[in-house]
This record gives structure tokens, sequence and C-alpha cells, in this order.
């Protein structure tokens, strides 16, 4: 079918879908009889509608009136009316069972913008906060049998409209609701544009789908669901505006000759409850949008899937089957054939960690078809095969799948069983077995596989198009941009950027390369955002060392985050070997606040660039400032030749048999500016705790001061000790010294001496810094 697409076209019954996993035999739809015609009497005027409109007329009552009042098999037509008029104005409209509403070319049916139109209870929705009752879709067939939308119209959803709000206000647009959402870690209550449940046999033809608020088609609990010639455009930065999301208790779908444009997944079968079993997915076009993505739940199951003819031009993602433990099952019978992709950086992604979410619900992937499969146009495309572990492995075939570009660091393979026959994919890996690989062949010709998209007519709401958002967004729960954080980070550019963390267990390792990145949560407790890695100094094996976050780009900013070590969780500590280090921070002007550093031997290391165990002129010390932070160990637990103020922060003793030591400082040579300036501090520990010092020097000419510290009993009263007793006489070069700090008895300051332990004096420099400054 071509893309002009005429009234009579209708009436001509197209051929059934060849070799579909929809069982029933689907021919093109047609238009069933007028029943009732009604006309448009609103004319829009740049894009909206006059205010006394928006607030108070509907055009929901008399749709309903005229569904409920047709015969089954008979259709309600929405046509211009008289002088040009073309919109309708409507609110949550149900439809009826055997009834279709018609939405005639030239005409657009708006969604409203009044947000307690949708509520599900009292001002449920348009609102940003925890999950509750939510919104009413704007269509919605419930136990509407053979009911249906078709038409050359448009049905506009309005999601960058603002909403109206009491007293002649105007507030957010629906997006924006979303986006807010999503800085905020919270949840928006937005309106989705066509829900079907419990109504088997519902169509979808022709009709235009543009600008929802949240997910353009859902479907749940129903049996026969055909979207054949529709065309979805929403812009690719509206938030969670997937295409068609065939859900749990779903079966029998074919989804043809359709266009998509989304801000998320362009078709995603998922299975929340029952089964989504038996899809058609036949000459389909996308744009931009998250791809084609199975999951991310899939603990209903999902299988027998046909994806057949399908182009993808400018997705984020290509093919993806995605899932975890919290909501994972079986995804079985699945195959994408005669598919061309286009500038998609993840063309192939089958991963069932598509978060960090632990669970019991077991993602597990077999019978994983790709044939004839084509991804051009991205220099380094990133391709994931895996399975969950050696019990639950990946089984698939790869039969002509050729990614240009590809490289060997840029596959990601594991837990997984491959027959490969002819293509480009070298996949090997931890538990990765192959078979056949003969590679070569011919790649799958794209020649005119990619096509313009559609010319949609209907009066255009008038949207807000957001200032950029430059934010790197990441959510274990899968709800962001990014699951893992140094997927993220490796996206920001050189000169730097934000990435927003959601609470989460981010069980992975991160190095910070790039200068001015800003690493934080929205949420302020920190304890709810934990990156966290177990590797020791025994174990590293890799040019991150033994650190769980390792920084070397300059001007780092840190916020209500957890930064761990968790290996002596799992490990006995050794006397040799058991460093294992959260942090460690070797860039300039670090500021890190409401954190949290925990481990127990070497967690926070504060090091020095260009630093030769000799003499160095040319050492380039990093400086760091911590605001109300908690650092954590036993052993040497802040240490290294770098400059740092703690400013307001606890640090906290964990158990050691022998005790334990809070600092190793030191310096390469005399004159280094380096040094640890704890400033109203508290000293804690596990309990029963002791024989703790306030440090030892890790080299020659150690610097530490302790100022209006509050201490515990588990402090050694003499405060300092010798790095070895004995054999070492470091502690005869080391400036050791306290102010206002009960129960030591080492050396103390004069108040003179402490009034040039200010924060901008100890970390000025020659730049003037303003750690305390910094936001």
């Amino acid at each position: 079918m071509g893309l002009v697409r005429c009234w009579w076209i209708f009436l001509v019954v197209g051929v059934g879908v060849a070799g579909a996993q929809d069982t029933r035999v689907v021919f093109e739809p047609k238009v069933p009889p007028v029943c009732k015609v009604l006309t448009a009497e609103l004319t829009p005027v740049n894009g909206g509608l006059p205010d006394s409109v928006e607030r108070h007329y509907r055009d929901t009552e008399r749709v309903e009136k005229a569904m409920r009042h047709c015969g089954d098999g008979k259709a309600v037509v929405l046509r211009v009316g008289e002088n040009g008029k073309s919109v309708f104005l409507v609110g949550p409209t149900r439809l009826s069972g055997g009834v279709t509403l018609v939405v005639e070319a030239g005409v657009a049916v708006w969604g409203s913008r009044d947000p307690r139109n949708y509520d599900v209870a009292a001002g449920s929705c348009g609102i940003v906060g925890e999950r509750g009752a939510g919104c009413k879709p704007l269509f919605a067939a419930e136990n509407a049998p053979h009911a249906g939308i078709m038409g050359d119209g448009v049905i506009d959803g309005r999601g960058g409209a603002r909403l109206l709000l009491p007293g002649g206000r105007e507030g957010e647009t629906w997006w924006e609701l979303a986006h807010r959402a999503k800085v905020e870690d919270s949840q928006q209550a937005v309106s989705r544009l066509v829900v079907v449940r419990h109504s088997d046999d519902f169509t979808l033809y022709r009709i235009t789908l543009r600008n929802s608020p949240n997910c353009h088609v859902s479907s749940e609990d129903t049996n026969g669901l055909t979207v054949w010639g529709v065309n979805i455009d929403t812009p690719k930065w509206a938030r969670n505006t997937d295409g068609i999301d065939p859900g749990s208790g779903t079966t029998n779908v074919s989804i043809v000759d359709t266009f998509i444009r989304a801000g998320d997944d362009n078709i995603s079968p998922k299975a929340n409850g029952g089964a989504m079993t038996h899809l058609t997915v036949r000459g389909v076009h996308f744009y931009n949008g998250h791809g084609f993505g199975i999951g991310s739940q899939t603990q209903g199951g999902v299988g027998a899937v046909r994806v057949d003819g399908l182009s993808i031009d400018g997705a984020d993602n290509g093919l993806r089957i995605k899932s975890d433990r919290s909501r994972g099952g079986l995804v079985e019978d699945v195959q994408f054939s005669d598919v061309c992709m286009r500038g998609v950086g993840n063309p192939i992604v089958l991963n069932p960690f598509y978060t960090t979410v632990e669970g019991t619900k077991i993602p597990v992937y077999r019978g994983i078809v790709l044939k004839n499969v084509r991804a051009m146009g991205v220099a380094a495309p990133a391709v994931v095969v895996a399975g969950l572990d050696a019990g639950h492995r990946l089984e698939a075939t790869f039969d002509n799948v050729t990614v240009d570009g590809v490289k060997t660091g840029v596959i990601t393979a594991r837990h997984a069983l491959v027959t490969e026959r002819h293509g480009n994919l070298e996949l090997s890996g931890e538990d990765v077995k192959v078979t056949g690989g003969d590679g070569g062949g011919v790649a799958y010709g794209c020649a005119g596989a990619f096509v313009e998209f559609p010319v949609t007519g209907g009066p255009v709401s008038a949207e807000i198009v957001p200032a950029a958002d430059a934010t790197f967004y990441v959510a274990a729960d899968g709800t962001g941009d990014y699951y893992s954080v140094q997927a993220a980070l490796n996206k920001v550019p050189a000169t730097g950027g934000v990435v927003m963390v959601a609470p989460g267990v981010y069980r992975e390792r991160l190095l910070v390369r790039q200068n001015h990145v800003t690493l934080r949560s929205a949420n302020r407790d920190a304890s709810r955002t934990v990156v966290v890695f177990d590797l020791s100094k025994g174990t590293q094996g890799s040019a991150l060392g033994f650190s769980t976050v390792r920084v070397t780009g300059n001007d780092f900013l840190a916020e209500n985050i957890t930064f761990e070590n968790d290996f002596n969780r799992t490990h006995k500590q050794e006397n040799q070997g058991s460093q294992a280090r959260a942090l460690a921070l070797v860039g300039d002007r670090n500021v890190l606040r409401n954190v949290r550093v925990l481990a127990n031997q070497d967690t926070l290391y504060l090091g020095a660039r260009q630093c030769g165990e000799a003499t160095g002129s040319s050492c380039e010390v990093g400086r760091s400032y911590f605001e109300k932070s908690l650092i954590a160990g036993n052993v040497d637990f802040i240490y290294g030749d770098g400059l740092a103020v703690f400013q307001d922060c606890e640090i906290h003793s964990t158990e050691h048999a022998a005790g334990g030591f809070i600092t190793a400082q030191g310096k390469h040579y005399a004159g280094q500016e380096s040094g640890f300036v704890f400033r109203n501090a508290r000293l804690t520990a596990d309990a029963g705790v002791g024989n703790v010092y306030l440090g030892r020097p890790w080299r020659d000419l150690a610097d530490v001061v302790f100022l209006d510290t509050t201490i515990g009993g588990h402090i050694v009263a003499a405060g300092w000790r010798e790095w070895h007793p004995g054999e070492t006489h470091r502690l005869d070069t080391a400036y050791y010294r306290t102010w206002d700090t009960v129960g030591i008895t080492g050396k103390q300051l004069t108040a003179g001496e402490a009034g040039h332990y200010s924060v901008r004096e100890v970390l000025g420099g020659k730049d003037k810094w303003d750690a305390a400054g910094v936001r």
C-alpha cells in the first residue's frame, strides 16, 4: 500500500498476512457502514482554542452517546463541520463494543488539557509523586469486543500543551511532568492515548496518533489486536511515550504497514501478569525512539513473535530483549527477519541485566532467531548477547547478521549458546559457545528499506518544545536513559556533564576521565543510591586497580551517593592483599557533599599526579573537599598524598582485630602542598571497636590536622603511631596536630595556628579556588 492513502482503499480487501504468528487470518480492515455522522464545531487558532472553550466545552458526551446508540458492526464518523471547523475536544472517552469510531481526513480529535478530567481518584492525575490511582486514558476500550478506531484523521493527546489549573492559570505540559519525575526520581501521573482491555478483535486502521502524554497504544487481556496503516508521531524527548505495547494476557496481534516515531520503545511486547503471545510485525518503519524492545516486564512470558521487513532509521536501539531478576520470565520463539537499521548505536541487545535490581523472577531467552539483519551508519555500534548465568544461557541463532563497523571491543557476550551462519559478529566471552560461525556471505541488502515518515494531516496542536536538557539520567529500574552509571559516563563529552543517578544499587566500577563531571542523586538519602564493587588489591586485574570508583578528571562533583567496596563483606581480611578501595581521587578540585565512602582497608585514596618516587617538582596535587559526608573503614582508610578538607564529616571505624588507623598520609618531597584537615569531625566506631589511632605516616612528612573534633572512646589518647614501630622513623618528620579536641595528648595547635585552617586558605591555591562555594 502506498503512502498516499485514499478513502476508497478502505473498501478493498487486502492479502492475508502469510507465515504469521498471529494465528488469525488477518486481512486489511475496511470501514463499517455509517451509523451516525458528527461534525466538528471548533476551529483552532494558532494551534489552540480559546480559554473559555478549553475549560468548558466537551465533545466527549456526544461521541459516547452516538456510539452507544449504534448497532454492532456500524461506525460513528467524525467529519469536518461548516466553515471548515475541524476539531473535536474530548476528555476520557469510552468506546462501545462492536462500534468503530471513524475520524475522517482533515479532522483532529484533541485531548482535554484539564487533568481533572482524567482523574481516577480526586487529584490523582497531572501530578508528580508516589505511584497512586493515576489517570484515565483518552480512549478506552474496556470490555468492548469488535470495537475500533479508523480514518485518515488525527487523535492528538497534546502532550506538549500546558495543563489547565484552577483560577485561569496554566501549568506544566504532560511531557514536562514526566521529565520532572525523572529529575526528581519520582512518578508521573499522565494519561495514555488508547488502552484496550478485555476487548477482543480490536482494530486501529490508518489513523494518526500524535503527541501522547504517555504510551500511545497498550493492550491487556485481549485476543485479537490489529494495527494496520497507522502513523504514530511523537518527539524523541517525550518521556515514556511508547508507540505500541501489546501487554499481559494479549494474544494474536498483527501490526502491519505502520510508521512509528516515539520517545521510548517503538514497539514493546511485555508480560506483567499473563503471557503475551502470537505477535506478527510486518512492513513496519521506526524512526526516533528506542527500537523494538521485548520487556522489560517478561515474568508472564513472551513468545511466538515474528518480525518481518522492519526498518529502523535513527532510533537509539534496534532489536532488544530486556529484563532482570526482578521481573524476568521465559522469552522464546522470537524471530526477526529482513531487518535494516541505519544510525542505530545499539543495534542488537539481548540482555537479562536491564537493571541491577535483585529478585527471583529469572529471565530466560531461548529460540531467538535473527535472520537477514543489517545495521549500518554508526562508527562503533554496541552489541550485547548475554544470558543470565551458566544455568540460564541465552539460546540464539544468527543467520546472516551483519553490523557494519562492529569491533570485538564493543561486543559483550557471555553465557550464550549461539548458532551462527554467515555475518560478521565474532562472539566470544565467558561461557560462550558458538557453532557454525562460517562468517562471510553477502550482507542483507537494504536498498529502498528506509522511507520518509508520511505526511499527516489534521489541525496541529501547538506544542511547547522544552529547553534542551544535557543531563544523563541513570536509573537501576530502567526508567532512565541508562541503567548503568558507567554507560552514561561513557557518553559524557570531554567538556563534562551532569549524570543524575536514581536510587538503586549499581554493581559496577566507574572511571571518570573527563573534567567537570557531576555525579548526583536527587534523593537526599545517600544510602539509597549505591555504586558498589568487590575487587581487592589481590584480585584487581584491570586498569581501574582495586577501586570501585576512580576519578582522574578535574572539577569532579558528587552529591547524595554512596561509593562502596564490599570485598571484605564476603572475603576474610588478610594481612596482605585485602586493600579494597571504594574511591580514588587523583584529579584536582573535587567536591563531595553528603556522600558515603565505605570499605575497610584503604577506603579512600587522595592522590597527586606526575609524582615520581624520588623528587617531584612536577607533582600535581589533587585538592578535595568533603562536606557532611561519611567515610568508613579500619586500616589506613583515608590515605594518600593529596590535599583535602573534611568539613562536618563522620569518620567511622569498622571492626579490625588489631584496632586500626584513620589516616595514612605522606609526601613525596618537602614543600609538597599536601595534607588532610578535619574540621568539626565526629569520630565514631562499631560497637566493641578500640585501639584506633588518628593516623600513621605512610611516607615521610605526613601532615594531618584535626580541629574541633568529637572523638569516641575507641581512639588511642596518644593519637598517632609510627608506620612500623622499631623499623621506620617517619613519625619524626610528621606534622600531626589537633585543636580543641579533647582526649588527645599529642601536640596541639595554638589559636593563631588554628586560624589558618579555613577551607579557603587550605584549598584555595594559586587559582583561589572556593571549594565550599561550588554547587
